[in-house]
């Protein structure tokens, strides 16, 4: 092998094979293993090229010229797509689209290089021609036709090249590495040794490629910046390194297996002191404080064990300058005690042992924990000991626990006073370790002042100079100030907890981190404090008047009624219901009636007893109970009668807002517990029935619970409850009078109801009527009595009977429905009823609760054909005025009336309620004619319309039936 230029690419193969497994071996402890592998791969792609440019250049036919040509280019294609992977891996540039482009390209150009028969760079080759060099070397040159797809090739190369040139520059600009300037320069180099290549391949230089060479220099370039960006990493990690143990906050100690010292840090230093930290020192021949507690986990550290240490107290030695100073005698001017305090730590100790298990050093780590102990110790005396039954015992435990930690003088929370601005009333105050009476102070000028205008503020000395016009100072003595605010979860200023020392502060951090802790949960249980008391006022206090509302009713009675039957005490309870509020409330809207049920609410509070409970049950109704008292029921009832007419009294008299008046007025009902109930539903119950019978006797009056008044209540109710159900049980029935003129010919009948109850029987109407009406069962009731008399009618029609015309019973209610006359118009198109048939009765009270609407409605239904009568006339308002409006056609004259006749009494109201008919055309009819007698007396006052027993007594359905077949 003669000359120098194979030889050289020869060596150049063992030098790539040599640094392909160099970098490999790096790459399993490098950062930057991906770098490492990339670059292992392309020296690897190098020797194989180096060697096969050497056997091109020695070449001695074409074949053997075109075989290790062909080999050159399969192995060119990786190589880039490597390089351009490494240029991206090195800058942490993203490539990822270049790289799959490469991949592309790299399949493109082994398929062309298979397909062609000199290689992808040939199209031909004529010949090898020897090329003899200056130094003597002879060498082969392949001359031939250059294929157009080495031109392609020559492309993806230089694109290659210039993502690598420019992604270098960038990263250099951006970040100014030395490094990058040397990839940047071997890149240079690979650049020119390219060209040449080509210009020699295309045949315009007369020299061998000499490309190869530039893979070298490029290979050997980015080793020397890997190789230097390697060392470089490892200086910097050993300088952190180094950094990190001697800045740590936490104490490190190196130590010999023998126990000498290695090596400590200026924390151990300062845990230590400089003496017990010296190099050479052995810490098991000559331990110090604190190696004494851990002599024992040393030793099994020294034997290849893992052991950790405390929490262990210990003292911190001395500083040089507290040791070279003597102590000031003076208390006044000494601001920092000279007796360091006891302090914590706890750390751990651990063998580095080689990879044959033996100790080669000890690494002994300690911290100082002070901070995170005292705190665990008061968050765990808190935890401990704040378990108070009341929200003062609370407060006052808290106090404690601060004087106590600190040693306090004095330790305090304190409260704005809402009714006095600018004072502050203590609600725990502690003296010396013992609750005292608490104080009030003003804030004006004090740090207590500021803790409440700025946050937490810390005083550590001469806190009486900062604030000489604080007397409270003063009388404490007080050197040091520690105060901080009390806050709630959205930040509002509760008050402020604070200590104050006759000494100063020794450790101000640890002080202001606990009493931080405790001005959060003092913060907290007021805040809860407060919640629970806005809970229990919207729970037992109604928003509105601010009185108490049914459920503090319920249980403060509860709790009188047990306490009046154990101790034989007897109380009382009104419930008091406004009269005329809804007429108010209808008219004048919520807000007035609002405002008027304030009025209402003040003027209990002014007429009710002090000690009474005087609640809003809701509405317009309220109570006031009276506390059991050591009365007898016979004296107390007397009281409470007084108490209820006064209540009465005051609610009666007019309520003035702005400029109207109104007169509300009430009923009150009124119990004495226990004898009215064992529990406060019973008395409640009690009171009702009362109430309700204040009600029914006129309203604006006082009724006591008597016994009679349940037995009447029992029975309402038995009869509402009967109702509900008394049509779907088939217990109503409709009975028919007859009415007779003078003549004694049958001129129509009234429909009866009756209701045969199961249990009680015969229910007379003037029983259940007045009960449905109140009850609103009154709608269903008329429904059922139009429904069937109306079915009645279309029977009789539909079998050949001509019946009279047939009265039916309106109630009020039932007229005061808007829809009424639509729905009864509709029931008669259902039946296929005439209106002619029907006289529709209505009461003149009944009229009288919306007159216009009554006068309205009647004319409707008298339009459609039926008669109307005015029942029971002469019993209420009866007035020519309403009458002159009316659409009645017929006025009935009440049974009361009549009766009088048979007494020789006054005839003079029948004889004007003739005269009254008869003036203005009207019919007039007496109902409850019994005797000849009365019949007589009518037809002598001008009255020829009967209806009564004299005639016929109310028929059954079938009786009614054959009296209409009779001629």
């Amino acid at each position: 092998m003669n000359g120098i230029l194979a030889p050289s690419l020869y060596l150049a193969a063992g030098l790539a094979i040599y640094a392909t497994l160099s970098h490999l071996l790096h790459s399993r402890q490098s950062a930057r293993s991906t770098e490492h592998r990339l670059f292992a791969a392309m020296c690897g792609l190098m020797a194989v090229l180096a060697v096969g440019s050497a056997q091109t250049y020695q070449a001695g036919t074409v074949e053997a010229y075109t075989r290790a040509l062909t080999l050159n280019v399969y192995l060119l294609g990786p190589f880039y797509v490597l390089f351009a992977a490494f240029v991206a891996a090195h800058t942490r540039t993203s490539a990822r689209w270049l790289i799959s482009g490469l991949l592309v390209l790299l399949v493109i150009t082994w398929v062309v290089n298979t397909l062609q028969p000199y290689s992808m760079q040939y199209q031909v080759i004529d010949e090898l021609r020897p090329l003899e060099l200056p130094w003597g070397e002879t060498v082969a040159l392949a001359v031939g036709t250059i294929s157009p797809w080495f031109g392609f090739g020559v492309l993806a190369v230089f694109l290659v090249l210039g993502f690598a040139l420019t992604t270098l520059i960038r990263h250099y600009r951006r970040y100014r590495q030395t490094t990058t300037l040397l990839l940047l320069g071997g890149i240079g180099v690979f650049v020119l040794f390219t060209l040449q290549g080509v210009l020699a391949r295309g045949g315009a230089l007369e020299m061998p490629q000499l490309a190869p060479f530039g893979y070298v220099v490029m290979v050997v370039m980015m080793s020397l910046v890997l190789n230097r960006e390697t060392s470089e990493r490892l200086r910097d990690s050993e300088s952190r390194f180094r950094a990190l143990v001697e800045q740590s906050p936490v104490g490190i100690q190196v130590l010999t297996p023998q126990g000498e010292i290695r090596q400590c840090n200026a924390a151990w230093e300062t845990m230590h002191g400089a003496q017990a930290s010296l190099p050479g020192g052995n810490v098991l021949d000559r331990p110090d404080a604190i190696d004494r507690h851990i002599h024992e986990p040393l030793k099994d550290a020294l034997r290849g064990h893992y052991r950790e240490i405390g929490p262990l107290p210990y003292t911190p030695p001395a500083r040089p300058d507290q040791s070279a100073e003597p102590a000031d005698p003076d208390p006044a001017t000494q601001t920092t005690p000279l007796i360091t305090p006891e302090r914590w730590l706890r750390g751990c100790i651990y063998p580095l042992q080689d990879a044959r298990g033996e100790v080669q050093d000890v690494i002994v780590m300690q911290e100082d924990i002070t901070a995170a102990h005292r705190s665990e110790d008061a968050l765990r005396l808190i935890a401990e000991g704040l378990q108070a039954r009341s929200r003062e015992e609370f407060f006052q435990q808290l106090v404690l626990k601060l004087s106590n930690l600190f040693a306090a003088d004095y330790a305090l929370i304190g409260i704005e006073d809402p009714e006095k601005p600018g004072v502050v009333e203590t609600v725990a105050l502690c003296t010396a370790g013992q609750i005292v009476e608490n104080l009030r102070y003003d804030l004006a000028e004090t740090p207590c002042e500021r803790v409440l205008e700025i946050g937490t503020c810390i005083y550590p000395c001469d806190v009486q100079q900062r604030f000489p016009a604080d007397e409270m100072l003063v009388e404490m003595d007080a050197e040091s100030y520690l105060g901080a605010p009390l806050l709630d979860s959205q930040g509002t200023l509760l008050g402020h907890i604070a200590m104050v020392n006759r000494h100063p502060v020794e450790d101000v951090d640890k002080a202001m981190e606990i009493l931080g802790i405790m001005a959060d949960r003092a913060g907290a249980e007021l805040e809860r404090l407060h919640t629970e008391e806005h809970i229990h006022a919207l729970a037992y206090h109604d928003s509105l008047t601010g009185l108490a509302n049914r459920t503090r009713l319920h249980d403060d009675l509860t709790r009188h009624i047990e306490e009046a039957t154990a101790g034989h005490l007897h109380g009382g309870l009104i419930l008091i219901d406004l009269d005329h509020f809804k007429t108010i409330n209808d008219a004048l809207g919520h807000a007035v009636g609002d405002t008027v049920l304030g009025a209402v609410a003040d003027r209990l509070r002014s007429h009710a007893p002090e000690d009474a409970l005087i609640v809003r049950l809701g509405g317009d109704e309220f109570a006031v109970v009276l506390p059991p008292c050591a009365r007898v029921r016979e004296t107390l009832e007397p009281e409470l009668q007084a108490i209820a007419e006064r209540i009465l009294e005051a609610l009666q008299r007019p309520i003035i807002i702005g400029e109207r008046t109104f007169g509300v007025g009430a009923s009150l009902g009124c119990v004495c517990y226990p004898d009215a109930g064992e529990s406060s539903a019973e008395a409640l119950r009690h009171a009702d029935i009362a109430l309700y019978q204040a009600k029914r006797a006129g309203r604006g009056g006082v009724q006591f619970y008597r016994h009679a008044l349940q037995d009447e209540a029992h029975a309402r109710l038995q009869i509402e409850d009967g109702l509900r159900q008394a049509a779907e049980r088939d217990e109503l029935d409709l009975h028919y009078q007859p009415q007779f003129d003078a003549a004694e010919r049958l001129i129509g009948a009234e429909a009866l109801l009756r209701w045969q109850h199961p249990e009680m029987g015969q229910v007379p109407p003037d029983l259940f009527i007045p009960v449905a009406e109140e009850t609103g069962l009154i709608h269903g009731v008329g429904n059922w009595v139009l429904e069937h008399a109306l079915m009645q009618l279309s029977q009789w029609q539909a079998g050949n009977l001509q019946p009279p015309r047939l009265a039916l019973n309106l109630s009020p209610w039932q007229l005061a429905r808007p829809d009424f006359v639509d729905q009864f118009q509709a029931r008669l198109r259902r039946h296929g009823v005439d209106g002619h048939a029907l006289t529709l009765e209505v009461t003149e009270s009944g009229l009288l609760r919306d007159l216009p609407d009554a006068i309205t409605k009647l004319g409707a239904l008298r339009r459609l054909g039926m008669r109307i009568a005015l029942d029971d006339f002469g019993t209420g308002y009866s007035s020519l005025a309403y009458l002159r409006d009316l659409p009645v056609d017929e006025l009935k004259i009440d049974k009361s009336f009549v009766k009088e006749l048979l007494a020789g009494g006054d005839r003079t109201l029948i004889e004007n309620i003739v005269d009254i008919a008869r003036n203005m055309e009207l019919d007039v009819i007496a109902e409850g004619v019994e005797h000849p007698e009365q019949r007589e007396q009518l037809l002598a006052l001008g009255c020829t319309r009967f209806q009564g027993f004299l005639f016929s007594a109310p028929l059954t359905h079938e009786q009614f039936v054959a009296r209409l077949h009779r001629p």
